[in-house]
């Protein structure tokens, strides 16, 4: 690592030489990295003909007469290492190595990527592999080697969506956005993302739609995304007609106060991209599938009622819902990309014969469209057989992974709970701030932040999934409130 850089060149100044176990106990580190970690210092130092040289009988030293330079090049890694953003973990250096090799016109050695991760070239082999199994799960793009490097092919469409959805499913809160965006596009450019992603929630309610959080986090780097590969002249293949969506002008207007230009092909893939969005509601119209996708939706239910002997095809509620479901999800996936499913775990092990029916819908994708729903997709599915029809309650229940998510809970509330609460809505954390509910109860997956409430207000905390001591706390919170009362 870079620091790691930094540490042994002040070790070998400030001493007129250091034997090889002494450095490797000083950095915590083994013979083969410490003899890597030399030899990339030594690449850099030869264009200015110093070195770090080794004993014969074993250990480094640097030349007294090197020493002053070498330590004002030390001054100047430690000026940079202050202001500069690099990954931290195994986990960043995939995540940031990833996003800007998109951004790269002509191979990446390894020697050229792990300078630019501030890491060896062992780690860097590693992240590299990493990548490799990444971008297995995209359809359209590849992570092509030669002799002059990596790079990664693919339409520029398919590059765009991707690139979006891993920054948006990859970072777990705002504080690492920020040092993605920051690394690859500069400080500034981050403001202007946070300022677009802050107006970006009114002008979705302004204009009907209704996204959870991570949905209008991946929205916002939809387009911040679109923005910075045209700017680096990372151009579209295709052209798309524009028929217009008053959404998409709000943005392209609040983005062209910033200075960006937004042409109809530019909006035509912003509205491509909102449509597809796997939580999009309306509000004030009618979200509704076409034909050819309820027709889909319907065979999917029928043959897994014949299969199973369940009863999900006469359910006209869950047919809706699940036709508009499956609708965006054929729309992500002709695109080349998907919804990354952040509970997968959980579902798979709980909701196993839901997965297994949900994976029925293949066959029929793979003979109407020529695609395949991965795992992701499947469970999505899957959340929609287990609460097959939704129901209209009390309270206010909170998510942020989706419909099909919140019916569940819904059902499995009013399933424990009967008739003794009523929910009122689902709603998206985002949405509740802008439109707060006077409620007695707020049951919510996750923290709630950033909203005043009302004193009578309480909040449950519950698994998304909802475990049976989530269930046994709202029960003993209705029967509380139950003695209360009858004590007024």
């Amino acid at each position: 690592m870079y620091s790691r850089k930094i540490k042994l060149i002040r070790a070998l100044v400030e001493n007129e030489k250091l034997s090889s176990t002494e450095l490797m106990k000083k950095l915590q580190i083994g013979q083969r990295t410490l003899r890597a970690e030399i030899k990339e210092i030594n690449d850099t130092l030869k264009k200015e003909n110093v070195y770090i040289h080794s004993l014969s009988v074993g250990g480094y030293y640097i030349k007294s007469e090197e020493k002053e330079f070498i330590r004002e090049k030390l001054e100047g890694m430690i000026s940079q290492s202050k202001q500069a953003i690099f990954p931290e973990t195994p986990d960043e250096r995939l995540l940031f190595g990833f996003a800007w090799l998109f951004f790269e016109r002509e191979p990446v050695s390894i020697q050229k990527a792990a300078e630019k991760l501030y890491v060896s070239r062992t780690a860097m082999l590693q992240t590299k592999k990493q990548i490799q199994d990444t971008v297995r799960w995209y359809h359209g793009i590849y992570l092509e080697s030669g002799n002059q490097g990596m790079w990664i092919s693919g339409k520029e469409e398919v590059k765009r969506h991707v690139l979006a959805e891993i920054i948006n499913y990859w970072t777990y809160g705002s504080i690492l956005i920020e040092r993605v965006i920051t690394f690859l596009f500069g400080a500034e450019k981050y403001g202007q993302y946070i300022s677009f992603y802050h107006v970006l929630s009114e002008l979705l309610a302004e204009h009907g739609y209704r996204l959870i959080d991570k949905g209008i986090e991946g929205f916002s780097l939809d387009v911040f995304i679109s923005l910075m590969r045209t700017e680096n002249d990372f151009m579209l293949d295709e052209t798309h007609i524009y028929h217009g969506n008053s959404c998409v002008d709000a943005a392209s207007d609040f983005l062209g106060k910033m200075g960006y230009i937004i042409s109809d092909n530019e909006r035509a893939y912003f509205e491509q991209c909102l449509m597809a969005k796997r939580v999009l509601y309306t509000l004030k119209t009618e979200d509704k599938a076409g034909e050819e996708y309820t027709a889909v939706t319907e065979e999917f239910l029928a043959g897994t009622d014949r299969k199973y002997h369940t009863d999900y095809h006469k359910n006209q509620e869950l047919i809706f819902k699940l036709s508009i479901h499956i609708m965006k999800m054929i729309w992500r996936i002709q695109q080349g990309y998907f919804e990354t499913n952040s509970i997968l775990k959980d579902i798979m092990d709980r909701y196993e014969k839901e997965v297994e029916m949900a994976e029925g819908i293949n066959p029929i994708l793979q003979k109407e469209y020529g695609i395949t729903a991965n795992i992701h997709e499947v469970c999505y599915i899957a959340v929609y057989l287990k609460a097959y029809s939704s129901h209209t309650l009390k309270a206010v229940v909170l998510c942020d992974l989706g419909e099909g998510i919140a019916d569940n809970m819904i059902r499995q509330i009013k399933g424990h709970c009967g008739e003794k609460i009523q929910i009122q809505d689902k709603m998206s954390l985002a949405e509740y701030r802008m439109h707060p509910l006077p409620v007695d109860l707020l049951i919510s997956s996750s923290r709630i932040y950033n909203v005043k409430l009302p004193e009578k207000t309480k909040i449950i905390y519950v698994d998304y999934l909802l475990k049976e001591e989530d269930l046994k706390n709202i029960q003993e919170f209705l029967l509380r409130s139950e003695k209360e009362n009858r004590e007024k």
